[in-house]
This record gives C-alpha cells, sequence and structure tokens, in this order.
C-alpha cells in the first residue's frame, strides 16, 4: 500500500496489532521483522508498535510492503505517531557503573588502586522541542514499584524532589546520580538504595 507521511516531528510508528509473523519494508528500506502472534504470559502481543525512522519517508507516496508468514490482517494495519509526554528512570545499587570507572591507574606509590567515580544515574530526555515542566514523583531510598506505578518506600530522602527539580527543570535532558552526596546524606545508612524519578515533558 501507498501512504504520506504524517505532518509534525513526532515518531512514527507502524501499528502491526492485526498481523500475524513477518517483515515490514518502507520504500525498499526494511524496519524489521515482527511477531505479533507471540504472547506474554498475560496473553497479549509483546509488541505492535513498530517504528519508521522518518528519515526513511517521502512527503507523499510512501510505498509499505508486507511478508507475512500467518493469518494476519493487512486491512487493520495503520500508520501513527507516538506524543511522548512522560520520562521515567529508575535505578539502584543493583545497577553496577560502567566498566570504565573501575580503570586502574599507577601513583608514584606503586600502588594500584581503582577509581569508582562513577555512580547508577537515571537519565531523563524529552523529545524536541520539549522540555522537563514538572516533576511527578522522586525517591531516592526505598521506592517501591517502577515506572508504570510507583510509591514513597519506609526509606526517603525527604529533599529528593527539590534536588531533582533544581537539577532537570526547563531542560531538555538531565541526569541524577543515585548517591547520598547528591542528596545530602544517607536516609538509611546500611540499606541498598534506588533512585526513580518521573517528569512530564511539554
Amino acid at each position: 500500500t501507498v501512504f504520506d507521511a504524517p505532518r509534525g516531528d513526532d515518531p512514527v510508528v507502524l501499528n502491526l496489532g492485526s498481523m500475524g509473523k513477518g517483515e515490514a519494508w518502507i520504500n525498499g528500506q526494511s524496519i524489521g521483522r515482527y511477531w505479533v502472534s507471540f504472547h506474554n504470559p498475560a496473553g497479549t502481543p509483546t509488541q505492535t508498535w513498530y517504528n519508521i525512522p522518518r528519515s526513511f519517508l517521502k512527503p507523499t507516496g510512501n510505498l509499505l510492503v508486507l511478508l507475512d508468514e500467518e493469518n494476519g490482517n493487512p486491512l487493520g494495519i495503520s500508520i501513527d505517531t507516538v506524543s511522548i509526554t512522560k520520562v521515567c528512570g529508575h535505578v539502584s545499587d543493583g545497577h553496577p557503573p560502567p566498566v570504565i570507572s573501575y580503570k586502574g591507574h599507577f601513583h608514584l606509590s606503586k600502588k594500584y588502586s581503582h577509581h569508582h567515580g562513577r555512580r547508577p544515574k537515571v537519565q531523563l530526555h524529552c523529545p524536541q522541542k520539549r522540555k522537563i515542566s514538572r516533576i511527578t514523583f522522586a525517591s531516592f531510598g526505598t521506592p517501591s514499584g517502577d515506572c508504570g506505578g510507583y510509591a514513597i518506600g519506609s526509606c526517603h530522602s525527604s529533599n529528593s524532589k527539590a534536588v531533582v527539580e533544581k537539577a532537570c527543570l526547563g531542560k531538555r535532558k538531565c541526569s541524577i546520580p543515585q548517591s547520598y552526596q547528591v542528596f545530602g546524606g544517607d536516609p538509611c545508612p546500611g540499606i541498598p538504595k534506588a533512585l526513580l524519578v518521573d517528569a512530564r515533558c511539554e
């Protein structure tokens, strides 16, 4: 089938929720294989949206070709755009620093030491032309849940939100280390901690 590119700069996706298993091409460029008929334990497809890079698209007359190996229904396919208004990050002591931060250095004393300068970080990144406008949730301590649903745990730094707001509000992207020094002290010594942040982009 032939279609026109959606207006604007938002990401473009191919909704293949009605298909089975196969591969898709846009203007001769493969956007990958799909397997919508493969379901997770909850009985729903593991993925239905497939990204179409805007660099693959022309303003009009884009050719979509599908090879479906099962009994998919191509009449249910749609070309959609995705508007990202929420960004979220969750890191914990269980996320080790990158290997590069363990790089050793020889000193004059001939002692070999390790520098663990990098800590896990929550990194938030809004789409182009949008900035972080509000911090919906922030907790350094033992927050429960994840980006789909969360709550403050038994250990919580009371200035979590203020620290994140100072680092992120009004910016397109920001990075907050999961470190008690950043949050003005350790709210619960001896307990593994995490940092969970949920924000809005406008």
